[in-house]
C-alpha cells in the first residue's frame, strides 16, 4: 500500500513538472512574441538593444530587419563600428556579453514600424519603434571650451523621458561611449543636474582637457520598467564641443577687435568723403550763381551809362522883322537833351526835349 501511494506520488509530481515546463514555454513564446517598445526622436537617433544567449549563437551571423507582414528586409548587418558616417544604419555584436546594439540615425516618421534582431536568420527579439515630433530636441549645437576650464552641456528632454535615467555620450573610435554608468560616474571631471520641472539636465565638465574635444550627444537611458534589461537609448542633441587654448582665444579678440577697427575706419573715410563731395558741390553751385549776378549787374550799368542826360545849349534866332533897327541881347536858352538806348536797337527813337526862356 505505501509503495503503491509513492509511485502514485511520484508520478503526480512528473506531470507537474511537465505542466510546469509547458506553461514557461508558453510564456517565453509569448514574450517573444511581444515587440518591446521604443520611441524615438524625428532628426535625433537611438540605439536599440537585443539581448541573446552567447553559448547558444555566439558565432551566428546577425543582422537588423524591418518586419512588412510575412517578409523581414535587412537593413543592415553586422559591423566593425557603430558609429559609420554616411550610413544611419548600422549593428555591432558583443560576444561575450550577447548583446547586439543597433544605431538608426537622422531619424524619420518613415522609420516607426516593427523591427527585429535575428541571428542565421532566427528570430531574437522584435522592437516596435516609433518616432514622434518633439521640438526641443533633434537639433546640432556648437560649443567652445577652453583647456583648464569648465564646459557646461545643457540637455533639454521631452516629457516621456522624464522618469528615466538622463545620459551624456561621446562618440569615439567609432563607438558611442557613456560618459556615466547608472550607479557611478566614469570620469570625475563630469557631474549630472537634473531640473524635472524645466525638463533640462546640465553636464558641467571641469578641468577642461584636449581629450574632451569632440562629438557628445544629450540622451536617456530607457529599461521599460526593468532594471536588468537595458532595450534602447534614446540621442536626442548633439554638441560639437570645440577645445582650445587661452592663447588661441586671445588671438581670437584680437582678431575681431581688428576687425572692428577696420569696420569704423572705413565707416569714417566713407562719411569723410561723402562730406567733402557735397562741401565742393555746394561751393560749385555758389560759385555758379555768382557769376550769373555779376552779367545782370554788369549789363545794368551799360544802360545806366547809355541813360545818362546830356545837357546842350543853342542860340535864339528870335523875329526881327518888325523892328529890324532894334536888336534885342541874345540870351542862352537851356536845352535838355535826354537819350535813352533801348533794348532793342531795331526800335531805336530819340527824344529831345527843349526849353526857351521868353524874352
Amino acid at each position: 500500500m505505501y509503495r503503491f501511494t509513492g509511485a502514485r506520488d511520484l508520478s503526480s509530481v512528473k506531470m507537474m513538472k511537465t505542466l510546469l515546463f509547458f506553461t514557461i514555454c508558453l510564456i517565453i513564446g509569448h514574450m517573444g512574441d511581444d515587440a518591446d517598445a521604443v520611441t524615438g526622436i524625428s532628426r535625433g537617433s537611438v540605439i536599440i538593444h537585443c539581448k541573446y544567449n552567447p553559448e547558444k549563437t555566439k558565432e551566428s551571423a546577425k543582422r537588423f530587419c524591418k518586419v512588412s507582414g510575412s517578409r523581414c528586409t535587412t537593413m543592415t548587418e553586422e559591423k566593425i563600428d557603430l558609429w559609420i558616417p554616411g550610413e544611419r544604419f548600422s549593428l555591432t555584436d558583443d560576444k561575450t556579453l550577447g548583446l547586439i546594439s543597433v544605431l538608426i540615425r537622422n531619424l524619420t516618421v518613415n522609420d516607426s514600424g516593427t523591427y527585429r534582431c535575428e541571428a542565421d536568420s532566427k528570430s531574437i527579439q522584435e522592437k516596435k519603434l516609433e518616432v514622434t515630433e518633439e521640438s526641443c530636441c533633434g537639433t546640432s549645437e556648437e560649443q567652445t571650451a577652453y583647456l583648464g576650464g569648465t564646459a557646461v552641456i545643457r540637455c533639454r528632454y521631452p516629457e516621456i523621458y522624464n522618469d528615466h535615467i538622463k545620459q551624456l555620450f561621446k562618440l569615439q573610435n567609432g563607438s558611442l561611449q557613456s560618459c556615466f554608468t547608472p550607479r557611478s560616474v566614469i570620469d570625475p571631471r563630469f557631474s549630472l543636474d537634473e531640473n524635472k520641472q524645466e525638463q533640462v539636465f546640465t553636464v558641467t565638465i571641469v578641468n577642461v582637457s584636449r581629450h574632451d574635444d569632440g562629438v557628445y550627444f544629450c540622451g536617456a537611458h530607457v529599461t521599460n520598467n526593468d532594471p536588468t534589461k537595458i532595450s534602447y537609448s534614446p540621442l536626442l542633441t548633439e554638441i560639437q564641443l570645440h577645445v582650445t587654448d587661452q592663447e588661441q582665444r586671445d588671438a581670437s579678440v584680437l582678431s575681431d577687435l581688428h576687425v572692428i577697427i577696420i569696420t569704423v575706419c572705413v565707416c569714417l573715410v566713407l562719411v569723410l568723403a561723402g562730406g567733402l563731395s557735397v562741401l565742393l558741390l555746394k561751393r560749385r553751385c555758389k560759385k555758379t550763381q555768382g557769376s550769373g549776378s555779376s552779367d545782370q549787374r554788369s549789363t545794368g550799368d551799360n544802360d545806366e551809362v547809355v541813360s545818362s542826360v546830356y545837357y546842350a545849349t543853342i542860340a535864339d534866332s528870335g523875329n526881327t522883322s518888325l523892328h529890324p533897327s532894334a536888336q534885342k541881347p541874345l540870351r542862352l536858352n537851356t536845352v535838355y537833351d535826354t537819350a535813352h538806348l533801348p533794348t532793342n536797337p531795331s526800335d531805336s527813337d530819340f527824344y529831345s526835349l527843349a526849353e526857351q526862356t521868353k524874352i
